[in-house]
């Protein structure tokens, strides 16, 4: 071929990849003219020629080289966002499902390691509780618990109202087949709706992955699952009924589409992809937690800016969306509230207008930054910082996750709860850096991601250790269950009253008999107007965490224990007590015979920082009940 030859293939070529490193860009008049989904079918083109040795030096090795010129002929019969979709649904591989298994089962464990839940969680625990207990009728509703104790502000029911649809086959099929006899009553019915909340957050999640693997590839996805699957925070409440973790599994939804739409796609499929984003954004902001306001507006602003999405449709969308979702909200907790309600409207209220937040306390402006998302990301944040820097594809997803995090912290109460929904975009950062690091093969990077395996290694360890602990913080929960193991066989009739402290540490109506189909008829108080010992005396059992002041006309049964922080042990004593207790689990090892009871011990005898307990919650009888 001769070198004008060669010049007009050049020019006909839409790119040119020098030996096999870079390709340049083609712009066709007449692909412009042709429909924006367009599928392009390649040919190439080798050619062998000599070259100067005075030519730039990113040619390497033998001055004869090797060109090849790619050439794109366009067609009109297929669309190029039908392939980018079909990557986003292609089979996961064996390895994909058993990472996303191990994460599930990951879920699962919290749960059953702490079963109980704290006051935070109550109001939908207990109002899924009701749902499957009473029903949703006019008589029904009547009994459900928030009408005696509404708590400082409302909640939406929407969330419950899916729960308890949920749960509902699993419980019927367990009385079916009497699964789980052998857990305490009331146990297993809260385990399941719990198990059900993490399956709802762990889809969420799922998508998401779906999201980072179309964006990024299935090895970026493998590690931002290794990355979440390390951090115990969104793992440990997962399944904790919190308005936060429905709508972070919605928040994840969301990012998947967002993804979706950042590979390139026509600009039609390009658009309602994020149109779907805003529509998840605007459901999770009007039902469960309107600060996510804060994470929508920057999104949609920069999107808008980008000229991705049009203003016009952007707007409709997200009336349309937030219309219909204001609409469910009204009509759910309008019957259950039995008067006209948009509970978190009453809430965005309470906590942005009227500013009565800070009364559960103020925090630093800085905290989120400095301490909060430290806290709760774990090493991912720092390596989400080197991603900004790595991948400029990233700076899109965490410009407006920093803002909101920003303008969040203009109010002044502050909980990391309130920013749990920018932990997957750090992921999806810390996944991009070890993918961009396990690739660099120089001794150097190697070194460097086994430093970092190793810190994700220690924080998984951090993790199981801050379940353990965690699980020492519901004595509520335990006292309510120890109670009937004590005295169920003595008592076909009982008046228990439970103090505050112990329903904010773990009691619930799971919990209480008299909500089971059994020949008992117990009755639960939460009273919190008694002030003196008589009026206490028409109860046969109490739980509190005053004994003393019960102790002329109550005798205590059991005191039940809770965390209390955490005490250093001698190296030396470790070195004694170790080897021992781990030869002596592995001589007796059975799995039907591990439990946390014996992890426990396990971390006494070989931890340097032991639990520490202490009496929280007791469990008296009257004198003469029986």
């Amino acid at each position: 071929m001769t070198t004008s030859e060669m010049e007009e293939q050049q020019k006909h070529s839409n790119g040119i990849l020098q030996n096999g490193h870079r390709k340049g860009s083609f712009k066709s008049n007449e692909l412009k003219a042709r429909p924006k989904s367009v599928q392009f079918q390649t040919t190439t083109t080798t050619i062998t020629t000599t070259r100067p040795r005075s030519l730039s030096s990113d040619f390497d090795g033998d001055p004869s080289t090797t060109f090849t010129y790619y050439s794109y002929s366009t067609s009109s019969t297929a669309s190029s966002s039908s392939s980018s979709r079909g990557s986003t649904t292609k089979s996961l591989t064996a390895v994909e499902y058993l990472a996303h298994g191990a994460v599930f089962s990951l879920i699962l464990a919290h749960i059953l390691v702490a079963p109980f839940t704290k006051v935070e969680e109550s109001f939908n625990l207990q109002a899924a509780h009701d749902i499957l207990t009473f029903g949703v009728s006019d008589e029904g509703v009547n009994q459900y618990d928030h009408l005696e104790f509404p708590g400082v502000v409302p909640r939406t029911f929407v969330g419950p109202l899916l729960l308890a649809i949920g749960s509902w086959p699993i419980m019927a099929l367990t009385r079916l087949f009497a699964v789980g006899s052998s857990l305490p009553k009331g146990v297993l019915g809260q385990i399941i709706v719990r198990a059900t909340l993490g399956l709802f957050t762990f889809m969420g999640w799922y998508q998401m992955t779906l999201g980072v693997r179309h964006q990024f590839g299935k090895i970026t996805s493998l590690l931002f699952l290794l990355v979440s699957s390390v951090q115990f925070h969104w793992l440990f409440y997962a399944g904790r009924t919190l308005p936060n973790t429905f709508a972070l599994a919605i928040v994840n939804v969301s990012y998947s589409y967002w993804m979706q739409a950042s590979s390139g796609n026509s600009r039609t499929y390009t658009e309602q992809r994020l149109l779907r984003m805003i529509d998840c954004l605007v459901v999770s902001t009007v039902l469960f937690r309107s600060e996510l306001l804060l994470l929508l507006a920057p999104i949609t602003l920069l999107e808008l800016s980008m000229t991705r999405i049009r203003l016009i449709p952007t707007i409709l969308e997200g009336i349309k969306a937030g219309f219909a979702s204001l609409a469910i909200a009204v009509a759910v907790d309008s019957w259950f509230w039995r008067q006209w309600m948009w509970a978190e409207g009453a809430v965005f209220w309470f906590n942005a207008i009227q500013g009565k937040s800070v009364a559960w306390g103020v925090s630093p402006w800085h905290t989120y930054f400095t301490s909060l998302l430290p806290k709760i990301s774990g090493v991912a944040l720092p390596l989400a910082l080197a991603a900004v820097v790595i991948e400029p594809r990233f700076r899109r997803y965490m410009l407006p996750a920093g803002v909101f995090v920003g303008l969040y912290s203009f109010l002044g109460h502050k909980e990391w709860r309130f920013v749990v929904y920018v932990v997957p975009i750090l992921n999806l950062g810390a996944a991009i850096a070890l993918s961009w690091v396990i690739k660099r093969k120089t001794l150097a990077y190697r070194l460097l991601a086994v430093a970092l395996f190793g810190a994700l290694g220690l924080n998984f360890l951090m993790s199981v250790a801050q379940s353990l602990i965690s699980s020492h913080n519901y004595p509520g929960g335990v006292a309510l269950q120890r109670l009937h193991e004590l005295d169920l066989h003595r008592f076909t009739a009982a008046y228990v009253h439970i103090d505050v402290v112990a329903a904010e540490t773990g009691c619930s109506r799971f919990g209480e008999i008299g909500s089971q189909a059994t020949p008992y008829l117990w009755t639960y108080s939460k009273n919190e107007s008694h002030t003196s010992r008589k009026d206490y005396l028409h109860y046969t059992h109490l739980l509190t965490s005053t004994p003393e002041f019960h102790k002329h006309d109550f005798i205590i049964l059991e005191q039940i224990d809770g965390y209390a922080g955490l005490d250093r042990v001698p190296l030396g004593r470790i070195i004694q007590t170790c080897p021992r207790a781990i030869k002596g689990l592995v001589s007796n090892f059975s799995l039907s015979k591990l439990s946390k009871d014996t992890v426990d011990e396990l971390l006494k005898e070989c931890s340097p920082l032991q639990i520490k307990k202490e009496g929280k919650i007791w469990i008296m009888r009257r004198f003469g009940a029986l």
